[in-house]
């Protein structure tokens, strides 16, 4: 009987102390496992995100040069001090990210791409600090030039807005049809790295037949050569680069002459490359005639089109050809311009639209 009730007493005290030990253990207050939040934005930096200062407000650029993306400084929103760095991404107009630069300790930012032809770009900067991204800023925006651009062998200047990409030397724009020259020493120029393999574009409307008669010359549709040898006639006249394609004045007017050297006269090629199409076409004020110039170091084509009003080209045939002879067109500052102004016999009154010049063949 002692036994049992002893028995009975050690059960007893074990319940009570696991009672008792649950009730402390309850009592005893646990820490929670710290969890870090980040904000729907991602950042997890603690500061403000910088704000667009310029360009904003799809403003209107007046070059292709790319511009400086500008932005206010970040600073921290919790106290404290640190010098964050920058961070920026340039989008297309679909948002597709073109380019992001490298971690900057600079708010601005001059990107290196190249800019499409009447296109809208966004751009965005955060502020970087020891690892943490700040929040994005809200979305700046600008849209390229409404025309043209002019990028090493590559341009496109329509000449129909107002404007050039190359340097205007005399004549004026005609609202939506082009340049027009009024003299004989006008011309646009376009100075490109020098380019031995390259397809020059451009349609010429507003002339007939004769347009050098009056003055005893033979205008002049385009001309290429050495830069410095251009505003002196015996200089352009003698260099080892010369070329111009011309309207004959003589006859009924409709023919029409190549002059295109590729070196000194006598150096085994023989240098100079002269051609004669006459007669060639009815000139009519009313058409617009398209040229296309292609050469690479083994020779040159050229071809004469008529382009309609949906900017199709019609009747394109090759007028000109010849070989080199393994001595490449490359004058050393490679200059093309419209007309001849060198030689005071750029054709008056003609109007040339839809420059084009681009490294290989036509297109």
């Amino acid at each position: 009987m002692q036994q049992r009730t002893l028995s009975v007493l050690s059960a007893a005290s074990l319940i009570a102390l696991s009672l008792a030990c649950a009730k402390s253990k309850a009592l005893t207050p646990t820490t929670p496992t710290p969890q870090v939040v980040t904000p729907a934005n991602g950042a997890t930096l603690k500061a403000s995100a910088p704000t667009p200062q310029s360009p904003v407000n799809d403003v209107r650029l007046e070059t292709f040069s790319v511009p400086a993306l500008s932005a206010t400084a970040a600073t921290p929103t919790e106290g404290g001090n640190f010098t964050p760095q920058y961070r920026f991404q340039l989008m297309n107009d679909s948002g597709g990210l073109i380019e992001e630069s490298s971690l900057r300790s600079s708010s601005t930012w001059t990107p290196s791409v190249n800019l499409d032809f009447d296109k809208k770009y966004t751009w965005r900067v955060q502020a970087v600090y020891n690892g943490d991204n700040g929040p994005w800023s809200a979305l700046g925006s600008f849209v390229s030039p409404n025309g043209g651009y002019f990028r090493g062998q590559e341009i496109f200047d329509p000449l129909t807005n107002g404007k050039t990409v190359g340097a205007k030397i005399g004549g004026h724009f005609v609202a939506g049809q082009g340049w027009m020259s009024d003299g004989l020493s006008d011309g646009i120029d376009y100075l490109v790295p020098t380019c031995s393999n390259c397809t020059l574009e451009f349609d010429v409307t507003n002339f007939g037949k004769k347009e050098g008669a009056p003055f005893e010359k033979d205008v002049k549709f385009i001309s290429m050569g050495d830069a410095p040898t251009f505003g002196d006639f015996a200089a352009f006249r003698n260099h080892p680069w010369k070329m111009h394609l011309e309207q004959r004045a003589d006859g009924d007017g409709t023919g029409m002459k190549l002059t295109w050297r590729n070196g000194d006269a006598g150096d085994g090629e023989p240098g100079d490359h002269v051609a004669k199409v006459d007669p060639a076409v009815d000139w009519r004020g009313n058409i617009v005639y398209h040229f296309t110039l292609t050469w690479n170091p083994s020779g040159f084509e050229i071809y004469v089109g008529e382009t309609q009003s949906n900017g199709s080209v019609i009747n394109n045939r090759r007028w000109f050809q010849d070989g080199f002879g393994g001595h490449a067109y490359a004058p050393p500052n490679h200059l093309i311009s419209l007309g001849t102004r060198s030689r005071a016999e750029t054709m008056i009154s003609a109007i040339w639209r839809n420059v084009k010049l681009y490294p290989g063949g036509r297109r």
